[in-house]
C-alpha cells in the first residue's frame, strides 16, 4: 500500500467506489473543487494498492498570519479518512502520511473532526495517527431511519405533526426537490438575511455557489425548496451519500413561520430517504439546548457527538502570541485547537 496525492489518476479510482456502502458525504472529492472555489486551498491523499483505492482522505492547508495550519476540512466539521477495507490499516496510514504533510508544510497544528458516526475504536485510530495532544468534544443529534421519525413518536406527538402536516397542505404549499438556478438565489438571499436576523455567522456564499454548480451535479449536495404559489419561501442543503444524509443548511422567511415548512419539507425528505435507502440521518450541532435543539430532539432525534483532535506540532507555537480573537478572524471557519490551549488572559479578549 502507498498513500499519493488526489489528482486525475487517482480520483478516477476514488470515484470508482463512491457508491458502495459506508461513504460519508465529507468524503466525496468534489469538496476539493467546492471548497477552493470558496478560497480554501483543499488537497486529497488516496492509499493505493494494485491500481485500487483503499481509501481517501482531504485536507485543507492555510499559511495565516500566525502560521500554517492543516485541518481536514473547514467548513465541513467532519473530515478523516474514507476507508472501504477493514478495520484501519488504510485510515491509520491515510492519517499518519497527513501528519508528515503536515510536518513538511511547518505547520503549526494539525487538527481533524471525526464523525458523529464513528465508533470509539476509529476515535482512539485517529487520537493515535496522528498524536492528538488536544481534543473536544461537540454534541449532535442523529436519527435511525429504520422507520420515518415520525411514525417512531408517541401517539400524542405523531397526531400533532400530522396535524401541522395538514395545515402546509390546506395552505397550498409545495416541495420541490431541487431548487432551479432563479430559486437558490432567492434561497441565498433568505439565507443570508435570515442567518443575520438571528446573530448568527454565514458560511460564506461561495462555499453555497460551489455546493450548487459542483455539488448537486456530483450527486453529493442536494437543495430543497418550499413554494407558496411560486415563491420560495426558505429551503435546506443536504448532504447525501448512499446510506448518510446530513442536515446542514437550513433558512426560511419568518413570514410563513406559522405553516410550518420546515416540517413539511423535512417529512417529504425522510419518506424519500427512506425509499432511496438512506439509514442514518445527522441533525449536526445547534448553539446549545434550546430552541433549535427542542425542534430536533421533537422529532425524536438523540444526541450523540463528535470530537475535534489536534496534534500541536510546535509547542512554543506562534499561535499562542495571539488573542483567541486574532485566531479566530484569522482563520475563520476553521478547528485549531480549544479555547483552552490559550493562556486564559487571552480567552475572552
Amino acid at each position: 500500500m502507498k498513500v499519493l496525492p488526489l489528482d486525475e489518476q487517482t480520483q478516477k479510482m476514488v470515484e470508482a467506489r463512491l457508491r458502495e456502502p459506508g461513504n460519508l458525504p465529507e468524503h466525496h472529492p468534489v469538496w476539493v473543487d467546492i471548497l477552493s472555489a470558496a478560497g480554501i486551498s483543499c488537497r486529497g491523499l488516496v492509499a493505493v494498492a494494485e491500481n485500487r483505492a483503499l481509501g481517501w482522505l482531504l485536507y485543507a492547508v492555510d499559511h495565516g498570519p500566525f502560521g500554517t495550519v492543516v485541518n481536514s476540512t473547514p467548513l465541513i466539521a467532519y473530515g478523516g479518512p474514507a476507508e472501504l477495507e477493514g478495520a484501519g490499516a488504510a485510515g491509520a496510514y491515510l492519517l499518519e502520511a497527513l501528519r508528515s504533510e503536515a510536518e513538511a508544510l511547518d505547520a503549526e497544528v494539525l487538527s481533524v473532526g471525526t464523525s458523529p458516526f464513528s465508533s470509539p475504536d476509529v476515535e482512539e485510530l485517529y487520537r493515535r495517527s496522528i498524536g492528538a495532544t488536544h481534543e473536544i468534544e461537540n454534541f449532535v443529534q442523529v436519527h435511525d431511519l429504520a422507520l420515518h421519525p415520525i411514525e417512531q413518536l408517541p401517539r400524542k406527538r405523531r397526531n400533532a405533526f400530522r396535524a401541522e402536516l395538514r395545515r402546509a397542505e390546506r395552505f397550498g404549499l409545495r416541495v420541490v426537490h431541487r431548487l432551479t438556478s432563479a430559486q437558490f438565489e432567492q434561497w441565498l438571499a433568505i439565507y443570508d438575511r435570515r442567518l443575520r436576523e438571528i446573530g448568527a455567522v454565514p458560511h460564506p456564499e461561495q462555499f453555497h455557489r460551489g455546493a450548487f454548480e459542483r455539488g448537486v451535479p456530483a450527486g453529493l449536495v442536494e437543495f430543497w425548496g418550499v413554494l407558496d404559489g411560486e415563491e420560495l419561501i426558505g429551503g435546506v442543503m443536504f448532504l447525501v451519500s448512499k446510506d448518510v444524509a446530513h442536515y446542514f443548511s437550513s433558512a426560511f422567511l419568518d413570514s410563513h413561520r406559522h405553516l410550518f415548512p420546515t416540517t413539511y419539507l423535512l417529512d417529504e425528505a425522510f419518506k424519500q430517504f427512506i425509499a432511496r435507502g438512506v439509514r442514518r440521518f445527522n441533525w449536526q450541532s445547534s448553539p446549545g439546548r434550546g430552541g433549535v435543539y427542542d425542534y430536533k430532539a421533537r422529532w425524536g432525534a438523540q444526541e450523540g457527538r463528535h470530537l475535534y483532535m489536534s496534534a500541536l506540532l510546535k509547542p512554543q507555537s506562534k499561535l499562542f502570541d495571539a488573542e483567541v480573537s486574532e485566531i479566530k478572524q484569522a482563520y475563520p471557519s476553521w478547528f485549531i485547537l480549544p479555547f483552552s490551549a490559550w493562556p486564559s488572559s487571552s480567552v475572552h479578549r
